[in-house]
Formats: structure tokens, sequence, C-alpha cells
């Protein structure tokens, strides 16, 4: 039984110091940060899509696309024009590294049954800093069965209070 929970969470364990952003790997990635935490990455789901395996059973082919952001930034010297192709190539690394994470974890794929794609957007902002970011969404593919959509565990129900609704002046106690 796999959820969306175990694949964020087993990519999450799969960046967790292997990046420049060593342990910075934040769940939901809409987390504010400041300068002085960069590099860091983010991670948030973004979509789920199922799709039924046929009539008869309980059975999806489930897509689940997680988002990743990554940020770097430096200071801006109006001197260096090297400088922003620095802030590039430390984008270009840590979204490769991100890459290397997740494509070798092999604890994300023993519960995933492949990696459909990889989208990346690169983004480049200049203010007072040279802020660098990477929106990369990972979309993997799982199966989930009828196990997976197994009714939860209740309380049982005893006893039906006078005024329900749905059974007015009934008391029931049931066995």
């Amino acid at each position: 039984m796999t959820t969306i929970a175990d694949v964020v969470d087993g990519m999450h364990a799969a960046l967790l110091g292997r990046t420049d952003a060593d342990q910075r790997v934040a769940i939901p990635g809409d987390l504010p940060t400041q300068q002085n935490q960069q590099p860091i990455l983010k991670l948030r789901v973004l979509a789920e899509n199922k799709q039924s395996t046929g009539r008869g059973s309980i059975g999806f082919l489930t897509l689940v696309t997680i988002r990743l952001l990554g940020e770097v930034s430096e200071p801006v010297d109006p001197d260096d024009d090297i400088l922003v192709s620095t802030v590039q190539a430390s984008l270009l690394a840590l979204k490769d590294q991100a890459e290397r994470a997740v494509i070798n974890s092999y604890p994300l794929f023993a519960i995933v049954q492949q990696l459909v794609s990889v989208q990346t957007q690169f983004a480049f902002t200049a203010n007072a800093q040279h802020l660098s970011g990477i929106q990369s969404d990972y979309t993997f593919e799982i199966f989930q069965t009828a196990d997976d959509f197994a009714p939860l565990e209740a309380d049982p129900i005893t006893e039906l209070q006078a005024g329900d609704p749905l059974h007015p002046g009934l008391g029931l106690h049931l066995p």
C-alpha cells in the first residue's frame, strides 16, 4: 500500500544531505525563507491523477506530481559580471544534485512503479541579492489497490441519541 505521503517522505529522505541544501529540505514547500538559509529545497504535492485499471475490481494507476522548489542566492555586486553566471552555476548544480538524489534513491523506487517525468523551469532576479530558483515537477506512478481504500478504523456505533435528525424520537441501544 503506497500513499502520496509515502512518496513525499521517500523523496524528502532521498534529498536530505545529498545536495548543497544539506538538511534544508522543507515540507510543505511554501515555507518562507531568509537569505542566510539558502541554498534550500522545498517539497509539496502538486497534483494527483487516478486512472481505473478496469471494471469489477478496485485498482488505480495513480500519477503523483511533487513540486521541488530550489533557491540559491548571492549578494549583488555591480562590478562583478561573473556573479550572475556563478549564481546560475550554483542553481544548475543544485538541480543536478537533486535529480541524482531522487533518481538514485532505492527506498523511493521500492514504493513507486516509475518516475514518469521531470519538468524543470528556471527563474532569476536581482535586487539587493541575486536570487535564482528552480521549479521541478517530478511525476511518479504508483499502483493503488483495494487495500489503499479499505475502511478506516472507527469506534463501533452503540447508541443512537433521541432527536437524531434521521430518526427523531428514537433512542436505540445496539448490541
